[in-house]
């Protein structure tokens, strides 16, 4: 059997398949794999095939293993263009935003979901919007009664066609969010987008509460002040606190990565399952020759080959958990050509074998959590998941008592 057919049966055993490369495209920010997911739900929704999608886009099933991943924002677009042809919904980002969840956001999410009041929610978001995407900027600005929240794309055109998509998902998942974590059924007072208008206005008239208007200079929602002292129905100290402190985790950790960086690692990511992860690969995906990539990354005091290490690394991590993977498949998702290759690096980073490392994981999961233990915060991040299952209207009391409140 070759190398190539088993790295496919390892492939098809984890659920994925083999994705095919697509162009080389330059970086403009990179998105969280848990916000790609909620377009990936929405489109599957709609119809579309999941990995129909992911293939069509050149997204590698494999890079979305873990929430925590990230993806260049320009695969995200190329998403938003195929599940707009496979679903024939010109209104996908919209629809996106409609359906945006605290998972959606990550970190950021969570702690938003557990503040007091929704003024402290959002005066989160341009602290920790790069956990969800780190290529845009957003700002608050109150003006008398009225609040503007502000978003602009760091992108060569903010305002091209294919760039509309994603600026109705982040607009009207603020909105979507800031009603699912109030209970209450808000309008506002207006909506600017930078795209062209769509041929027709009116579900984003009845979702918004007004009329949007596009073509303008940025992309917003305006809104009375007085929303921000309403409080949250979900609100947990102790969860914000926690979530909070992994999102500022998250911000530290991509401030210390250039966005060079950044794009090398994603492609690792993109290609370790195609076997396809050499230099001048992943050079040429960044529209650069293997000589500069080099000498970019050595200025910053790195090497490929110790972020390919680095890469493999945290993904075996993830693999090994995964009960329907063998060691094997997962040496080849990872791009080894052997078992004994992987197993020694393996050795090398954990100084244990992989299949150690699973027994001391099962052993670590059966154990009961201490007091102080990182199981705290996964129990605090269950129960936060636990009440995002509940149906979009609210809690029980919050579904019957709605209001809308008006402009």
């Amino acid at each position: 059997m070759t190398i190539r057919t088993q790295q496919a049966d390892a492939l098809a055993r984890s659920g994925q398949k083999l994705a095919n490369p697509g162009q080389p495209i330059a970086g403009a920010g990179t998105v969280a794999v848990a916000y790609l997911n909620t377009l990936l739900d929405v489109a599957q929704r709609a119809g579309a095939g999941r990995r129909d999608l992911l293939e069509l886009s050149g997204i590698d099933p494999a890079a979305l293993g873990q929430n925590s991943g990230r993806i260049a924002v320009e695969r995200m677009l190329d998403l938003f263009e195929v599940a707009q042809r496979a679903t024939g919904d010109g209104m996908i980002g919209l629809h996106m935003g409609m359906q945006t969840q605290p998972r959606s956001f990550s970190a950021l999410g969570y702690a938003a979901m557990s503040c007091r009041t929704l003024g402290e929610a959002i005066a989160l978001i341009p602290r920790y919007e790069g956990v969800v995407y780190d290529g845009g900027t957003t700002t608050l600005q109150r003006r008398g009664r009225r609040v503007e929240l502000r978003w602009t794309a760091a992108l060569p055109d903010p305002a091209a066609p294919r760039v509309g998509p994603l600026n109705e998902a982040i607009v009207a998942g603020w909105l979507a969010y800031g009603r699912w974590i109030t209970g209450r059924d808000t309008a506002v007072s207006a909506v600017r987008f930078r795209h062209a208008p769509p041929a027709d206005p009116a579900p984003y008239v009845r979702f918004f509460g007004c009329a949007p208007r596009f073509g303008c200079d940025d992309n917003a929602v305006v809104f009375d002040a007085a929303l921000l002292e309403l409080p949250l129905i979900q609100h947990d100290d102790e969860l914000r606190r926690l979530m909070e402190s992994r999102a500022q985790r998250q911000i530290e950790q991509l401030q210390a990565t250039s966005p060079l960086l950044r794009r090398v690692v994603a492609e690792i990511r993109q290609r370790l399952p195609r076997g396809a992860c050499a230099a001048a690969a992943v050079a040429e995906a960044l529209a650069m020759s293997e000589r500069s990539l080099r000498r970019h990354l050595q200025a910053e005091g790195r090497t490929f080959q110790a972020l390919l290490a680095e890469v493999r690394h945290e993904q075996a991590l993830a693999l090994l958990r995964d009960p329907a993977l063998t060691v094997l498949d997962v040496a080849l998702l990872l791009g080894y050509a052997e078992q004994s290759a992987f197993s020694a690096a393996f050795r090398g980073w954990t100084g244990m074998t992989p299949r150690q490392h699973r027994q001391a994981c099962r052993t670590a999961d059966a154990a009961p959590a201490g007091r102080g233990s990182p199981e705290r915060v996964k129990s605090a991040t269950a129960r936060a998941r636990h009440a995002c299952e509940r149906p979009r209207g609210g809690s029980a009391g919050a579904a019957t008592a709605r209001q809308r409140s008006q402009m």
